[in-house]
């Protein structure tokens, strides 16, 4: 399903487009590999998000190639530090790369392997260092993990991000298929109850963006 008018898409994808080449070359590689990015409106919000909300550390659950984690190293400045989580070596390899092309590889550090369980690490962390625990909270939790997994996230998000952080995440319109979810179709499911989930928690409060795949930003409430 084409969430947007084709025309209109393309005009907000004209106005987004950005001239940083490391960037382009990133979309371009998507592009040829058909590997999916936020591109570059998301990209745009992620920065606005950040900026707005003076975030300082990031927590991003499935990274690719860096895409992502480039915009929100952009946003965060030379203070700032986001951890990347991503399952690929190869792709881990490549984020560092395009990071250290773009001049951003001290604002950004690569954990390889199941962002789930890196989360999960890191939640205990805060829990154990109790004295430390509000310096050891993320600003902001970016989910872009497998679709089917996405539920497990948002208990995750609640135990590593301050109060006032940003819960946000990618594919939420899942090509639309979130209209009439497939009764045997674990991804659309999983964003699906991730969705019911955020609307119906008391500890997040959420609107769900039709830019680009859907993107739901949710504030946290503590």
């Amino acid at each position: 399903m084409q969430i947007l008018d084709a025309a209109i898409d393309g005009y907000l994808h004209r106005l987004a487009a950005c001239d940083d080449p490391v960037l382009e070359e990133m979309e371009r590689r998507a592009e040829r590999e058909a590997f999916p990015i936020i591109g570059p409106q998301v990209g745009r919000l992620f920065q606005l998000l950040a900026r707005v909300s003076g975030a300082r550390r990031v927590l991003e659950l499935g990274s690719g190639f860096g895409y992502s984690a480039y915009w929100w190293a952009r946003a965060l400045g030379p203070a700032g530090r986001v951890i990347a989580c991503e399952s690929s070596p190869h792709r881990a390899a490549l984020a560092a790369a395009y990071l250290e092309r773009g001049g951003l590889q001290d604002r950004v550090r690569i954990e390889v392997g199941d962002a789930l369980e890196i989360a999960a690490r890191r939640a205990a962390e805060i829990e154990t260092h109790v004295d430390s625990a509000e310096q050891r909270r993320f600003d902001i939790v970016f989910n872009d993990v497998d679709k089917q997994d996405y539920p497990g996230v948002l208990e995750l998000a609640a135990a590593t991000l301050r109060p006032g952080g940003l819960f946000v995440s990618d594919n939420m319109l899942w090509s639309g298929r979130v209209v009439e979810p497939p009764a045997r179709d674990p991804s659309t499911l999983g964003v699906c109850e991730l969705t019911r989930r955020l609307y119906a928690s008391d500890r997040f409060e959420t609107v769900l963006l039709p830019l680009r795949d859907g993107v739901t930003v949710s504030t946290f409430a503590g």
